[in-house]
């Protein structure tokens, strides 16, 4: 059965209000955005939110940048990239919640399997034999963990990732048609494009972000700076919204759930078990490979949704480790600033302040 859960609280109708552009990439990890628009906890909340799909992170950081978005899914790591102004004009954003931890993987071509690619170390003694031919891999930002995560992959197999591999950036629909027509080797990214990519035949996963650096922060809601502080009301009942669906995302049965959803909205262009395999488990990751039952993604357990500091300098470490993201002093203290929980401690506590004024 699907599962259900109650809102924490009924706010009051916020009749003509403005509606709120929610932007999305196509991912199992968008679920608490769609669960809370599928389940009604925005429009008990008395939210207007236009979900809007889009194909990949470039899309999301300029309507971001430029005002054509309220508020976004994205990589944690593309909040400091628009702060900054790199790519885009510079933007006041800021991220209050943290959508799930860990929920990525690194999957190679059936073709590097079939010469003998089974692991990093087996990858290495290829790349030596078919020298100087480099291996090309997909992530699909910049300024997200993929990149630090296929990066610490390679080099803990002693690849060196900047000399001996090309990377190139692909919005995540489009990594597997790409690794099927042989234009890259392998790709790091969200599901279910790597279990797709799996049930056709044409990959294996390698490695999972949970075997990377377990508990990792990976997507966020970023939010206009400027709308948050304007309309303070809605963006709280926003936030609140958002924990609850991704309360409700974690539990057995409303994974099954949204399992349901993304199938029945034909969200992704693949059956329901290949968009199971990273939200239900155990994770099969090919032909040979022994299935995961390790949790691939956390929605809420774990303490998940905070946006603690510890997350904000683990995303700033990790991205200034690739030097894809040069910071002065000031910049860094403002990207800590906005990267903050203090919305997550404010809604559950004025949904308790609601709860004894009814």
């Amino acid at each position: 059965m699907p599962a259900t859960l109650q809102p924490s609280v009924k706010f009051e109708s916020r009749t003509g209000i403005g509606t709120l552009r929610v932007g999305y990439v196509p991912l199992s990890d968008a679920a608490p955005l769609l669960v809370a628009e599928e389940q009604g906890f925005f429009r008990s909340r008395g939210l207007d939110v236009r979900l809007e799909r889009e194909l990949g992170w470039g899309s999301i950081r300029e309507k971001l940048a430029y005002g054509e978005l309220d508020a976004a899914h994205a990589p944690g790591g593309l909040m400091f990239s628009i702060m900054c102004g790199t790519h885009a004009r510079p933007r006041a954003v800021r991220a209050d919640v943290v959508l799930n931890l860990q929920g990525n993987a690194i999957t190679l071509s059936r073709r590097l399997w079939q010469k003998g690619v089974h692991d990093g170390a087996s990858l290495r003694l290829l790349l030596k034999s078919e020298a100087p031919r480099k291996p090309s891999f997909a992530v699909v930002s910049p300024f997200s963990s993929h990149v630090f995560l296929l990066r610490k992959w390679l080099t803990k197999a002693g690849i060196d990732p900047d000399r001996d591999v090309r990377v190139t950036v692909l919005p995540p629909p489009l990594v597997g048609e790409h690794m099927r027509a042989g234009l890259i080797d392998g790709f790091c990214v969200g599901e279910p494009w790597n279990s797709a990519a799996v049930f056709a035949g044409d990959g294996w996963i390698a490695a999972t972000s949970a075997e990377l650096e377990a508990r990792h922060p990976e997507k966020v809601l970023i939010a206009d700076d400027a709308l948050a502080r304007a309309r303070s009301e809605e963006y709280e009942a926003l936030i609140d919204a958002v924990v609850a669906a991704c309360r409700f995302c974690e539990s057995k049965a409303g994974r099954e759930s949204v399992v349901d959803l993304f199938h029945s909205r034909s969200l992704f262009p693949v059956q329901r078990d290949v968009i199971a395999n990273g939200l239900t488990g155990p994770l099969f990751k090919g032909d040979g490979l022994k299935p995961d039952p390790a949790t691939f993604m956390y929605f809420h357990a774990n303490e998940a949704n905070r946006a603690t500091r510890d997350r904000a300098v683990w995303l700033l470490d990790a991205l200034g480790g690739m030097a894809n993201l040069h910071l002065d002093a000031a910049q860094k203290r403002s990207c800590l600033e906005a990267f903050h929980d203090r919305m997550f401690e404010v809604a559950p506590a004025k949904t308790e302040t609601r709860k004894k004024h009814k």
